[in-house]
């Protein structure tokens, strides 16, 4: 499970420098986005540990990462003490012209798997304050010599602390200085699972109420700060 993550992020990383450049511009820029370098900086307190939660890094090279026009990333895969269970995470921060490039119905397919169901909307709740982070979610199977491999995806994106999983995530955020992208990616047994019997789903309730905090409650980002001077 450990290598899965890096093979695909590998694969969406590589083709994002080259794909509809120019297509789309930033309506800001990235080099005036106060919101853009915040989002970069918090990047980092992204937790290793929850509860029975640890994690391994599983780093892209520098010129994978570079190709991305993206601005931060982890990627690391978590594991429960207990149950064994393991969940592949993936974080990225940058403008909302690269973070949403591609999605996993894309970026998967070309890694050779096969999308089963088309993506649809799925709310975890996590008993926090803040409304349920909404995923876009589906599974995807890959064949090989050493025998069948199958994956549920969440996706997932913002840039304000609501969280957001549109079917196309590109028009949807077009022009947006910064942006938040997360994926949670475990093995699961058969076609007919449901999101409730992935492992991701319990992770998420402890993860994204954590995210929240690490990017838009810590600490006052630049746009609530001026939110509030120009509510004063």
């Amino acid at each position: 499970m450990k290598h899965i993550l890096p093979v695909v992020v590998a694969v969406v990383l590589l083709g994002a420098g080259a794909y509809y450049q120019g297509k789309l511009s930033d309506r800001w820029g990235a080099s005036n986005s106060e919101m853009l370098a915040y989002l970069t900086e918090r990047i980092r307190h992204v937790p290793a540990e929850l509860n029975e939660w640890d994690s391994e890094d599983t780093l892209l090279s520098a010129e994978e990462f570079k190709a991305t026009g993206c601005t931060g990333y982890v990627s690391r895969v978590y594991r429960n003490r207990t149950s064994g269970e393991e969940v592949s995470v993936f974080v990225v921060t940058g403008t909302a012209r690269h973070v949403t490039i591609h999605t996993p119905d894309w970026c998967y397919q070309g890694a050779g798997f096969k999308m089963e169901k088309e993506p649809y909307p799925y709310s975890i709740e996590c008993g926090s304050e803040t409304e349920p982070p909404e995923f876009s979610t589906t599974t995807f199977v890959k064949q090989s010599a050493v025998g069948t491999q199958r994956l549920r995806i969440f996706w997932t994106y913002s840039d304000t602390g609501k969280w957001e999983g549109p079917r196309w995530p590109k028009p949807f955020f077009a022009g947006r200085p910064a942006l938040v992208k997360v994926y949670l990616i475990s093995g699961i047994q058969d076609e007919k699972s449901a999101p409730e019997d992935s492992p991701s789903l319990e992770f998420a309730k402890l993860f994204m109420p954590e995210i929240n905090e690490v990017f838009f409650t810590t600490v006052e980002s630049p746009d609530s700060t001026n939110d509030q001077a120009a509510q004063s």
